[in-house]
Formats: structure tokens, sequence, C-alpha cells
């Protein structure tokens, strides 16, 4: 007993971190930064546009509970499929849906997907849409047992496939299912990733990073469609109801300073019987009452007015 405990590793104390990635702070209680034209919030949908190799590396990390109806095998044409169509046909289903009703959107797309895809990226960007890095594909999520230099170099392949696609290099990121090293901030940094839409422990942007150079948009993982029906299975009525439930919030009660951050999949809410669900929540939200904006656009606001609070959590810095 005496030697089991003293293997098992104390949680940090309250009001302290076990890392030191941002400063704490409590939501509620610190300055908020006030966004334009009187918005209490605001709001984009990330829409997650991605590849799923047939057969990944033998050492490559998939979300766990991200499993198909049939286990893991290899070749894995399924899964491969379905990410084919979120690609040709859901994320444009998705934009249809969401941009004619008011709603900003951004895309966080695979490297794999701009090294053969970058046609799709000039008509994601022809539309207005903001594009962020993401991991290289579904079938590769960052994780702590992956050594530093694959990371490294996964992250400079699809920042470079980006770039090639579209001509500009990206300054925000999006992990591949929310996964994330000791070592994926400062790797960030270094990239010149200025903005991050991620780490869900918030409402409300604040400094993250080694030097605090990234501002992080906490996205609302606990509506991420993926995450909900196929690693929790939620029913889609289910999904549909949390999703009413919380975009009546967001209208009724935000927090000044907060921003929505919706991350859809173009492989998930991009086929039919799901949109018609999402369609329906659209039709009860006024997408005006948010400032619809692009993440670039709201880490440069923050980053221009976030005041200092007491409480010691410093403003990123260029």
């Amino acid at each position: 007993m005496a030697r089991d405990a003293a293997l098992t590793p104390r949680p940090p104390a309250a009001g302290r971190l076990d890392h030191d990635f941002y400063a704490h702070r409590t939501s509620g209680e610190e300055a908020a930064v006030s966004w334009p034209r009187d918005r209490v919030a605001a709001a984009f949908v990330l829409i997650h546009v991605e590849a799923f190799e047939i057969d990944p590396p033998a050492d490559a990390v998939r979300e766990p509970q991200l499993r198909g109806a049939f286990g893991s095998f290899h070749p894995d044409l399924r899964s491969h499929s379905l990410f084919e169509y979120g690609c040709r046909v859901g994320v444009f289903r998705l934009l249809d849906l969401l941009q004619p009703r008011g709603w900003q959107v951004a895309a966080a797309v695979n490297g794999l997907v701009a090294a053969e895809k970058p046609g799709l990226l000039r008509a994601l960007a022809e539309r207005g849409v903001e594009i962020l890095a993401s991991g290289w594909s579904a079938s590769r999520m960052v994780c702590g047992s992956m050594p530093a230099d694959t990371e490294s170099r996964d992250l400079g392949r699809t920042l470079a496939a980006v770039t090639e696609a579209t001509g500009t290099r990206p300054t925000g990121y999006a992990s591949q299912d929310y996964g994330w090293s000791m070592q994926t901030p400062g790797l960030l940094e270094a990239a010149g990733i200025d903005h991050a839409v991620d780490w869900p422990n918030d409402e409300r942007p604040f400094a993250f990073g080694p030097r605090r150079r990234i501002v992080m948009l906490p996205a609302a993982a606990e509506l991420d469609d993926l995450q909900s029906m196929q690693g929790r299975r939620v029913q889609g009525s289910d999904w549909e109801a949390a999703l009413a439930a919380a975009f009546a919030w967001w209208q009724s009660d935000a927090l000044v300073g907060s921003v929505l951050a919706l991350p859809l999949h173009a492989a998930t809410a991009g086929v039919p019987w799901r949109t018609r669900a999402l369609e329906r929540v659209l039709g009860d939200c006024d997408a005006s009452a948010f400032w619809q904006v692009s993440p670039a656009a709201i880490a440069d606001r923050w980053r221009a007015d976030r005041p200092r609070s007491a409480a010691g959590g410093e403003a990123a810095t260029q």
C-alpha cells in the first residue's frame, strides 16, 4: 500500500497548474475584452477537413474513442472513404448551410488534404474561409508517445503543404482530435503560429504557450459532432438538443468577451441527416447576435485590447 501510494502522482494544489502553458485565472472575475458592435460574444464554426490513410504507419496513434463500427483493421478502406466524402461533399454542404445564414466559417485542414487536394483549399479561401493548419491526417493524432522529431516533421510538412496550396502561410492551428504533447506549444510558437482553436477549458481567449505568444480560442468540445456521436455514442437527436440548448444559452447568458467556437467535421455533420439537424438548430438562432468573425481577427482584437489583470495574466506578445 505505501509503495503504491508513493508511485501515485499528487494532483496540483488548488489554484495551481501542473504545467506552465498559461496562467491560472478565474474567467468570471478577470477583465474582459469588449467585442465590436456591442456584441457580448464572438462566434465562428470550425470545420475539420480531414484525410484518413488507408494504411497508416504502424506506430501511428488514433484517438482511442474514435473506432469504427467494425473495430480497427488495416487497410481501413471504410474510414478512408468516409473522410474522402467529407472533403468532396460534406464540407461544401456545410458551407452552403452556414454561410448564407450569416455564420463565419474557418477550416482546420490536414496536411495530407493540402498536399493531395490543393484545389479544395483554394476553393475554401475563395469563399472567405480562414484556413488553419491541423495534424497530418486523422489517422495520426499527436500524443505524448510521439517522438519530438516526428511531431516537428509532421507540423512542418503540414504548414508547407497549406502554404503551397494557398500561397499564404497559416498562422492558426487546431489539433487533430485535441491531441497534444508537452512539446507541441513550443513547436507551434517556433513555427510562428499565433492563434489556435483548442484547449477547451474556458469560454474566453487566453494567452498560451511557453512564451505566451499564442492566443488560444477554446473550442466548444462538448458540442463537437465527432466526439459526441462517434466518441461518446450520443444519439443524433440528443446532439441536436444539446446544440439547441447551448445556442440558446449563448444568446441570453454568455460571458462578455467570450467566443463560441463550434467544431464540426466535414465527414460527420456534413452528411444529409445530420445537416438537417444542424439546419433546424440554426433556424432558431440569430447569427447576427454574435460578432461573426474569423479566428485570426478575434485573436488580433483580443491581443490589442486585452487589459492586464491583477491576477498576473500576462498579455500575449509578438
